[in-house]
């Protein structure tokens, strides 16, 4: 007998695992959120880079409007300034012109003072007198003052002349023969009253020896109008600073240095 035909067993099916997709799909979005928060932020940083460029630029911009308005400023002032100098060197000009046309009267005045005093002294010889007083004297003595004030009067408008010429400097000239061009000639640097030396006629024969006038302040700030930068010691007349020449009465005025600076000292009135 055969056997009884046994049934195959049953087959197991094993379960289905669903774990590991489940991980990948977590860590997947994770990776997409990351990139997103990233992404987000790359893009805040570059906002905030735009605007910190465009507020650069801005300032940058600003800064370069702020050096052109100084820079027109600047130019403005100096075209104001030098319209200032032109008008101060006409004038200063115009000045000397006249000044050199009264100074060609002076000869002709003096030789009439001289011929009226030769017509008096020979007078005063035929009558035998004298007279105390000598009026033609007098009158010689007032000319040769009147033309030395001319004198330090040009030299003065000759100094600003050149400090005009010189405006970065802000002084007056050091000498006068730094100076010889706005001077003209050198005889006006001799007072007539001067016996003691003779006049150069030109800068050629200038080697300093006819000067009569004394430079109390070379090189000075012109800044202060009350310095005395030119002195004649014969006359006691002195030019200022400013351009302007005054006659001093030794007997009330006198130029004394104050503080570093030659200055014009009014002396008290005597009882």
């Amino acid at each position: 007998m055969q056997p009884p035909a046994t049934s195959p067993a049953p087959s197991v099916t094993a379960p289905r695992r669903r774990g590991p997709p489940l991980f990948y799909i977590v860590v997947l979005l994770a990776c997409l959120a990351a990139i997103v928060w990233q992404t987000a932020d790359l893009l805040s940083v570059r906002r905030e880079n735009a605007v910190r460029r465009a507020a650069v630029a801005g300032l940058e911009q600003l800064r370069q409007e702020n050096a052109e308005l100084q820079q027109l400023r600047a130019a403005a002032t100096d075209a104001e300034r030098a319209g200032k100098d032109q008008q101060e060197t006409a004038r200063l000009r115009s000045e000397v012109a006249r000044l050199l046309e009264s100074a060609k009267e002076l000869p002709a005045l003096r030789a009439e003072a001289q011929r009226l005093q030769a017509e008096r002294s020979a007078a005063a010889a035929r009558a035998g007198t004298v007279s105390e007083v000598d009026p033609f004297a007098e009158s010689k003595n007032r000319a040769q003052r009147i033309n030395c004030i001319s004198n330090i009067k040009q030299i003065c408008l000759a100094a600003r002349l050149w400090e005009n010429d010189h405006p970065e400097l802000h002084v007056l000239p050091s000498s006068f023969l730094v100076m010889s061009n706005e001077l003209n000639t050198p005889r006006i640097l001799t007072c007539n009253a001067d016996t003691s030396r003779n006049r150069a006629n030109s800068w050629q024969d200038f080697d300093g020896s006819s000067v009569g006038y004394e430079l109390l302040s070379p090189g000075v700030d012109s800044g202060d109008p009350q310095v005395v930068f030119v002195r004649c010691a014969i006359h006691n007349n002195v030019g200022l600073t400013d351009g302007s020449a005054h006659q001093l009465d030794a007997a009330t005025h006198r130029v004394e240095k104050v503080d570093g600076k030659f200055k014009i000292i009014r002396l008290n009135a005597q009882p």
